[in-house]
Order: C-alpha cells, then sequence, then structure tokens
C-alpha cells in the first residue's frame, strides 16, 4: 500500500501538468481564430490561516460579603449549640487552624452546612470567632469568623 502512494501523488501531479499546458495551447489556438472562446484557467488560492482574537469579557471583581449581624450585636448561639453557615452567596465560609485572617484555610463551610459551636468567642482581627466541628465529620473542624454563621432552626 505505501508503494501505491508516491505513484498517486505522481499522476495526480503529471495530470495537472498536463491539464495546465492543454489549456495554454487551446487558449493560444483560440485567440488565432475569431468568434471562438478560449478556456480560462482560474487559479484560486489554498485558505490561510488567520489567528482568532478570542476577547475575555473583563469581569468585575466579586462583590465583598457583608456580614448581616451588627458586630456589637449579642452572640445568638454559644457552645454546644448547632449553626449553620449562611449569607455567603455560594462562596462558601471559611474555616481556618486557628482564630486569625492570617491562620491557613482547611476547608470551606458551604451554604446550609451545619456544625456545632465547640468553644469560642475569641475576638481577633476585628472578628468573633467560634471554633466548629462538623457533627457528622469531625474531621471538618476549624475556626470561622460569626458573620455567616446563625442558629439552626429547631434544633431541639
Amino acid at each position: 500500500m505505501r508503494r501505491g502512494l508516491p505513484w498517486i501523488i505522481g499522476g495526480t501531479v503529471v495530470g495537472m501538468l498536463l491539464t495546465v499546458a492543454l489549456l495554454a495551447l487551446a487558449r493560444r489556438q483560440g485567440a488565432s481564430r475569431p468568434g471562438t472562446l478560449s478556456p480560462v484557467l482560474t487559479v484560486i488560492p489554498l485558505p490561510t490561516a488567520t489567528p482568532l482574537l478570542i476577547s475575555t469579557p473583563t469581569q468585575a471583581p466579586p462583590p465583598t460579603l457583608t456580614p448581616t449581624r451588627p458586630p456589637d450585636a449579642p452572640k445568638p448561639f454559644s457552645a454546644g449549640d448547632l449553626v449553620e453557615v449562611f449569607g455567603t452567596q455560594g462562596e462558601g465560609l471559611r474555616i481556618r487552624e486557628s482564630p486569625s485572617l492570617a491562620a491557613e484555610v482547611l476547608l470551606l463551610g458551604l451554604e446550609s452546612e451545619v456544625f456545632e459551636v465547640f468553644e469560642g468567642p475569641i475576638e481577633v482581627d476585628g472578628y468573633a470567632w467560634w471554633r466548629l466541628v462538623n457533627p457528622f465529620d469531625t474531621s471538618k473542624q476549624g475556626w470561622a469568623a460569626d458573620q455567616f454563621l446563625r442558629p439552626l432552626e429547631n434544633a431541639q
């Protein structure tokens, strides 16, 4: 099969050259005879690659989440209470290794995820921090600021 490919390519090239030569000959003969049409060979160039300019719309940064509870309001929960993550607009609550904005983020508490308050509050960096433990998976635990926590409804 591989030996046939060069013959096919060679035959195609020879056929194209013969066609061009015959058209040129017919054109020359047609010019000498008045009233005859001469064939016209139109060469169409191959398409070239045009670079695509894909523009990405500039996106505004996501809005800063604002706390729904005033910082000086009394805390509606204490150690042992069940709380849920809320008001993060789907971004989740960063649960950290220690009560500080500089602490490593261990996991994200998802919107409506339930945690048990283990200890707190501790005031650091202008936030009240609570140590949370997921009652269904105790490996999910850490410190979170209370702005995006609320008591779990009907948790009796």
